[in-house]
């Protein structure tokens, strides 16, 4: 149950909440927790559940109540730690109706299995009081009353109660695991430099689609420290954005310095980008609009699976990256490699024929 929710009165910011697997996933929380949650003051829709944002939920509980209306139904789920509302839409297909006489057999059978198909999803989504039913959706406000708007509903058929015991044994461990441990947004509680690490995260990205969209070849790392989008990124502290601390401008301009540089080498660990022996040691290159690189892969590819040697089954991943090496980059990463490889299966100029062995076409 939520025992310290009380302690997060200040919200993760809305950047940082999709970080957190609760925020994407149908939460499968106390009926109690949920309507006691507090709503975000930035995104109405959205709640706290210790720190987790949570705009979704799943229940299992028996209808306590109904009511019909033209396009809706309205069901009391009570799952034994409290009662919420949930607002369940008909589903169009039980309330249209089948006419028309069929010209031909087939048509016979369709309209047969049709008229099944409606009378299976009403009885699975007409319930009455003492029905177990399972509801997913999204939590709002209604009328100061917290409710659940229903993307799926279903009756459940629970005899022996199989499934409520189980949703009962499952539900503590989940709270245990994952619920009750509170989220934290990248950075809370840090001090630098670890404090930085999603700084250069969030940066590294967005360098990477600067590149890419704008098809750059090569550059410095100071080039892109004259790009304000970027250096915004990386010129606040993450531990302070909510408040302010002055700073030195020396020092803000080093830290931005560092943040490019990490930034960089985790585009190097991915193989986005290289550096070439022969080239200044400030230059980089970048991976995907290198041509002679995919030239020379390629054409190791082509000429080397002529040879009878790896006329069937392609050349290793092994050997490419020796050839590479030899021919044009003899400090050439393996990551850079793969992506090489991958760049030009996706083009359609080779293709892998089993693991690690590639064909040229």
């Amino acid at each position: 149950m939520q025992s310290e929710s009380r302690k997060y009165e200040e919200e993760t910011p809305s950047l940082f909440w999709g970080l957190d697997p609760v925020f994407s996933a149908f939460a499968r929380l106390y009926i109690k927790d949920i309507k006691e949650m507090r709503e975000s003051k930035q995104v109405p829709g959205i709640f706290f559940y210790n720190g987790h944002p949570v705009r979704q939920v799943d229940v299992v509980g028996i209808v306590v109540h109904t009511k019909e209306r033209d396009a809706f139904y309205s069901y009391g789920v009570d799952d034994s730690t409290g009662v919420i509302n949930c607002v369940c839409w008909k589903n169009p297909m039980v309330s249209r109706s089948l006419s028309g006489s069929p010209s031909t057999l087939s048509s016979l059978k369709v309209l047969e299995q049709m008229k099944k198909l409606q009378e299976t999803v009403s009885q699975k989504t007409k319930l009455v009081i003492g029905d177990v039913v399972r509801v997913r959706g999204y939590i709002r406000t209604y009328r100061q009353q917290r409710e659940i708007q229903a993307s799926c509903f279903y009756k459940v058929d629970d005899p022996v109660c199989d499934v409520q015991i189980s949703r009962l044994l499952e539900l503590p461990c989940l709270y245990r695991e994952v619920y009750d441990k509170p989220f934290q947004s990248p950075g809370e509680g840090q001090s630098s430099p670890e404090g930085l690490d999603f700084s250069i995260y969030i940066l590294h990205e967005k360098v990477k689609d600067f590149l890419l969209e704008n098809k750059i070849q090569t550059f410095y790392q100071q080039e892109l420290e004259t790009i304000d989008t970027l250096v915004s990124l990386a010129g606040e502290p993450l531990s302070s954005r909510s408040c302010q601390v002055n700073s030195k401008p020396d020092s803000s301009s080093k830290r931005i310095h560092s943040v490019f540089k990490e930034a960089i080498k985790m585009l190097q660990e991915e193989g986005v980008v290289f550096q070439k022996p022969s080239s200044s040691k400030d230059l980089y290159h970048v991976t995907d609009y290198d041509k002679d690189l995919l030239k020379v892969t390629l054409d190791v590819v082509k000429e080397d699976c002529r040879k009878p040697r790896h006329a069937e089954k392609g050349c290793h991943f092994l050997h490419v990256l020796n050839c590479v090496r030899q021919n044009y980059n003899p400090s050439l990463a393996e990551v850079v490699m793969h992506r090489v490889l991958e760049l030009l299966e996706s083009n359609s100029d080779v293709v892998s024929t089993m693991e690690g062995y590639y064909m040229a076409f």
